[in-house]
């Protein structure tokens, strides 16, 4: 870990460290109109963290997206799926759906490629990174892909009723018209580290 690394991601670093999840890092330049000062300086460059991390019903590829000199800190968690595009109207539907129903960030749909993915930030201004932000930032989408991933997956390929789908899902049991490429296992309502595991 540098020492001349921001705060916000030295905290978060520090939380992925300290719970034993493999991940990558990855500089970002900031844009091309910055000076050449700030460009050189690590304190202010933009880092986006990529990790996989194992739930239930799949695995999800997330990208911790960090911006110091916004003081923002993004979450996106993909989907392992591409939606086909006759599918896209009703998968986008069900995740309007869902998003409805959430306190926390949303799903989105991709119209160029089909990926669907949860996105969630929070502003740190004025304000330092603890490790219960840093846990909710990055478990609950997890955990909130995952609840939802056997309902996307029936809407798509089974020709589930949309708003059936979500309800199941809500519900904590799996659609019944899921295809056999999800799993079984219901959410445990536990806590979100009980169930999502880095890969």
């Amino acid at each position: 870990m540098e020492h001349d690394e921001h705060p916000m991601i030295q905290a978060v670093k520090k939380y992925l460290d300290k719970n034993s999840l493999t991940y990558q890092v990855t500089t970002v330049p900031p844009p091309s109109s910055s000076s050449s000062s700030t460009t050189s300086n690590t304190n202010n460059q933009n880092i986006l963290i990529s990790l996989t991390l194992n739930g239930h019903n799949s695995s999800y590829r997330t990208y911790i997206d960090l911006k110091p000199t916004h003081d923002r800190c993004s979450v996106y968690v993909e989907t392992p799926v591409k939606i086909p595009p006759d599918q896209r109207a009703r998968v986008t539907e069900y995740c309007m759906r869902v998003n409805y129903t959430l306190a926390l960030g949303a799903f989105e749909v991709d119209f160029r490629d089909g990926e669907v993915r949860y996105r969630y930030a929070v502003d740190v201004e004025e304000s330092a990174l603890s490790f219960e932000m840093i846990r909710t930032q990055i478990m609950v989408p997890a955990a909130t892909v995952d609840k939802f991933f056997p309902g996307l997956m029936a809407v798509t390929f089974a020709n589930a009723n949309v708003e059936e789908a979500v309800n199941e899902c809500r519900g904590g049991v799996p659609p019944t018209t899921t295809t056999t490429t999800t799993s079984s296992s219901s959410s445990s309502g536990g806590g979100v580290e009980g169930a999502l595991s880095s890969q």
